[in-house]
Parts: C-alpha cells; sequence; structure tokens
C-alpha cells in the first residue's frame, strides 16, 4: 500500500520532466529564442554572437532594393526614351556593381554598428528585452515576420528565415522603420 503512493509521485514527476523538456525544445528551436538570444549577446557586449542571428549580406541587399525605391520615380513618361534608356542602364551598372558594394560595405557596417551598440545604456538594454518578451511573432515554417514595439521609439519590423542547421537569423529589416529608428537615434 506504500508503494502506491510513491510510485504515483515518481510517475508524475517524471511526467513533469518530460513536459518541460519538451517546451524547452520547441522554445529553442523557435525565433524568440533567437531574438532572446541576440538581446543576451547585446548586454553582455558578445558582437560576434550577435552577428551570428544576423544575415547582414541579406539584410544590406533588401535595404538597397528599399531605398532604391525611394531614388525611382514614381512614373516615368513613356515618350521620354532617353530618360527610360538612362533609368535601364542605371539598374544594370547597379546590379552588377551592387555586389562588390555590399561585399565591402558589410565590413565597415559592423565596425559601425559596434560604436553604435557600445553607446546603448542599461535603459535601452532593458527596453530592448522587454520588447523581446512582448514581440508579435508571426511564424509560417521557415520564415517568421517580428514586429517589436518600443514605448518611445515605435516599432521595428524584422524578418526572419531558418537556417539548414535549425536556428533563425535576421534576414531584413524593414527600411521605414529603421528610418524613424535611425532619425530618433541620431537626433
Amino acid at each position: 500500500m506504500r508503494r502506491s503512493p510513491l510510485i504515483f509521485v515518481i510517475a508524475a514527476l517524471l511526467l513533469g520532466i518530460v513536459v518541460a523538456g519538451a517546451f524547452y525544445y520547441h522554445y529553442r528551436s523557435s525565433p524568440r529564442f533567437a531574438l532572446h538570444q541576440m538581446a543576451t549577446a547585446l548586454i553582455k557586449r558578445d558582437y560576434q554572437e550577435f552577428y551570428t542571428y544576423l544575415d547582414l549580406n541579406s539584410i544590406l541587399n533588401h535595404l538597397m532594393q528599399e531605398t532604391g525605391k525611394d531614388l525611382i520615380p514614381p512614373e516615368i513618361p513613356e515618350g521620354d526614351y532617353l530618360s527610360q534608356l538612362g533609368w535601364k542602364m542605371g539598374r544594370k551598372f547597379a546590379q552588377n556593381l551592387l555586389p562588390r558594394i555590399l561585399e565591402t560595405f558589410e565590413n565597415n557596417l559592423q565596425g559601425l554598428i559596434n560604436k553604435y551598440l557600445d553607446t546603448l545604456t542599461t535603459e535601452d538594454f532593458l527596453a530592448l528585452e522587454a520588447a523581446v518578451a512582448m514581440a508579435d511573432i508571426d511564424k509560417q515554417g521557415d520564415q517568421a515576420r517580428v514586429t517589436l514595439n518600443f514605448p518611445q521609439d515605435g516599432q521595428l519590423r524584422l524578418t526572419m528565415s531558418r537556417s539548414p542547421d535549425g536556428s533563425w537569423r535576421v534576414v531584413s529589416v524593414n527600411y521605414a522603420d529603421l528610418k524613424q529608428v535611425l532619425k530618433k537615434a541620431l537626433l
């Protein structure tokens, strides 16, 4: 008779451990875990770890495409063949030159990002942790749309992608949101 309650307690404990392990495994393979790891790396000022969660080449490529849309006029007159030819040549030139620019710019960009990150205060880190904890994540397969809400700075929308090893990386940043964040940071 005494073994019955003991067996029940052991079985409940084992079941609890298995359920907790399953939840932890699910959490570790989620975009939110990657965001928490990024925030932790920033707090520790471990920038190498931080960059493992960023695909800078993809982010820069996406931002270049978005900034290019700002430079293209909404409508080129159809009868103006010279302007159309100029825009077509400019696009071809940019497509061929863009990979080289991105490669060079990526190294310089990391240095600029590091300098900016060194200026962050404890209050900024707390705001970042809160934004990550409250992030709105819409995961669809191997892609996730993430919205980080900052009370004073607005929002920052990111796109994350699962890499073949199962980890999540930021592959694009919303250009309009980034412009607003940078404006507030630089002013």
